[in-house]
């Protein structure tokens, strides 16, 4: 079946509501913010958190929207002040206060969002309110004066809201009132309905556009339809069993009759496709759709379990590009035990105060590597940092050679691509390169994995590549460069460059590089002074190899 374009469901809170509803209708979902809780450490009496909810930019186009406020919101237990980037505002708890309920503000946001003509259909959770105070983050740990402000979970709707529990209810016998009561199992708030200042008795009245549709024992309404020019419609239920089931019959039978305006495309003898209805051999069908459906779903949660363990196994990568610390120490370590060193060792600084963060022991040499993770670029000092070990290292491996080196996620923030690269000055490379220590950046180690991955170079050459001073390149010792293409001819794969003692032979490999992409391809033919040659070490040459290549590569090639 064609889902229906009219009307748009916002759902929050109830995945099962969205599954069944998602079937024949448009449907997007929202939460009411992630809950948290903190705790206070000693002579700490302000924590901050920040405010975490999923809300559809469009919320304005959907005309009925779903709220569950029976259910509970995820939770996450902070042990550190939340400090995520570029968020202009935290909000302050202060002690005794452990608990974050974001919902009554989250809902406030969403009114504000929500189109005139709405309806509104919320399962009624306990009513409270919250105070927030809110902060404006001035700069790293430093914030405004909090401005207070207080919501109820309830601001959404017309009717006032009290907590009340019970189980006992009284149906107004409509069809919508007695479709509901099927599936109460209790309540636990009971609503005032708004009233209006009538002329004539001059008092004021139930509004008669508000109609209880259950009451409890007590005669207090406990589920209610109404409507406000300023709000929409507002349809209230009280805890329900199979809500998703409800819902569903609530949209494609009920509602159309009594609001037909928010259900245009709703057709008459829907029940008619309703399983008391349907042949055997739709049943059957059904049933054989049902199970591909079930495997499809089970062969999807399958490959989505893989997924997320091979993202858990090359998290590393990730975090050579954005952590700092503790955590882009670890990412660095893992990637050099990836590349094949097999002593390894991130240091805790507990044994002296100033300690390089990892050692690397191969064979006669020993790494000493300081690594960083800044927002901008390096400073001298933190350059040099790491020669400030090499002699006490000495002094403890004095067979071994002590190999200093800088490593650095520079710019994190920016997409690795548009950083400065490489973050070094001239000066800070001609001082490495007096000093024997290396440069270098966790953007070249990444890149450097998916060349060996690519079969473009390997793990032993990059090993090798490291006991470099000054700008370290990671490329192969035994690189060099052997011209450019000055010209190039599709159709068969020649490029023109000039040899200054540099030999070429066919069959030989050689590696082009352009825009920081390297290719490694084959010489298939080799021509000199329009004739075909096996080898050649001079002159203006024509090069044809198995890969297509363009204008202005850069050729490399490896000798013995």
């Amino acid at each position: 079946m064609e889902k229906y374009k009219e009307p748009q469901i916002y759902i929050v809170n109830n995945r099962e509501i969205t599954e069944r509803l998602s079937q024949n209708y448009i449907v997007a979902t929202g939460d009411l913010g992630v809950a948290k809780t903190v705790e206070y450490e000693k002579y700490v009496n302000k924590r901050y958190v920040d405010l975490e909810y999923s809300m559809i930019s469009d919320l304005h186009e959907y005309s009925v929207v779903i709220i569950d406020l029976q259910n509970e919101n995820d939770t996450r237990h902070c042990l550190e002040d939340d400090e995520p980037d570029g968020i202009p505002y935290l909000f302050e708890l202060s002690f005794p206060q452990k608990e974050f309920r974001p919902s009554p503000l989250v809902l406030r946001i969403m009114k504000d969002k929500l189109k005139t003509k709405v309806l509104k259909i919320i399962f009624a959770g306990s009513s409270y309110s919250e105070k927030y105070n809110i902060i404006e983050v001035l700069k790293q740990n430093q914030y405004s004066y909090p401005s207070e402000e207080v919501h109820n979970i309830y601001e959404t709707i017309q009717a006032s809201a009290t907590s009340k529990f019970g189980k006992k209810i009284i149906s107004d016998n409509s069809n919508l009132a007695n479709l509901i009561a099927k599936y109460v199992k209790g309540y636990n708030v009971i609503f005032e309905l708004p009233t209006k200042w009538d002329r004539t008795s001059q008092k004021s009245i139930a509004d008669p556009n508000f109609l209880p549709l259950l009451k409890n024992q007590d005669g207090e309404v406990v589920s209610y339809i109404g409507y406000s020019e300023n709000s929409g419609y507002e349809l209230l239920l009280p805890f329900c069993e199979k809500k998703d089931e409800l819902i569903e019959r609530l949209v494609t039978s009920v509602l159309p009759e009594i609001l037909p305006d928010f259900f245009p495309e709703s057709k008459e003898f829907e029940w008619i496709k309703e399983q008391d209805f349907l042949p055997k051999e739709i049943l059957e069908l059904e049933k054989e759709r049902t199970l591909i459906q079930e495997q499809y779903n089970s062969k999807i949660k399958s490959l989505n379990e893989r997924r997320n363990a091979i993202d858990q196994k090359y998290k590393f990568l990730n975090d050579l590009l954005i952590e700092t610390g503790d955590k882009l120490v670890q990412a660095v370590c893992t990637y050099f035990k990836w590349l094949g060193f097999a002593n390894v060792e991130a240091i805790d600084g507990n044994e002296d105060i100033l300690r390089e963060d990892i050692q690397i022991l191969e064979d006669d040499k020993l790494f000493i590597i300081e690594v960083k993770g800044i927002g901008g670029t390096s400073t001298d000092a933190e350059c040099s940092q790491v020669a400030k070990h090499r002699r006490r290292r000495e002094k403890e491996h004095r067979d071994k050679e002590i190999l200093p080196i800088y490593i650095v996620n520079h710019q994190r923030y920016i997409r690795p691509s548009l950083r400065q690269n490489p973050p070094f000055s001239d000066n800070q490379i001609d001082y490495a390169k007096n000093d024997e220590r290396g440069l270098l950046t966790t953007w070249q180690l990444y890149n450097q994995y998916k060349l060996i991955e690519n079969g473009i170079f390997t793990k032993k050459e990059t090993r090798e590549s490291l006991d470099k001073w000054g700008l370290i390149s990671l490329l192969p010792k035994n690189l060099i460069r052997v011209g450019i293409y000055e010209e190039y001819f599709k159709k068969p794969k020649a490029g023109i460059l000039t040899l200054n003692n540099v030999k070429l032979e066919v069959g030989k490999m050689i590696y082009a590089k352009k825009d920081g992409k390297w290719i490694c391809t084959s010489i298939v033919s080799i021509q000199l002074n329009d004739k075909d040659v096996d080898q050649v070490d001079n002159g203006e040459v024509g090069i044809v190899t198995d890969i297509e290549l363009e204008k202005g590569y850069e050729i490399f090639v490896k000798i013995e």
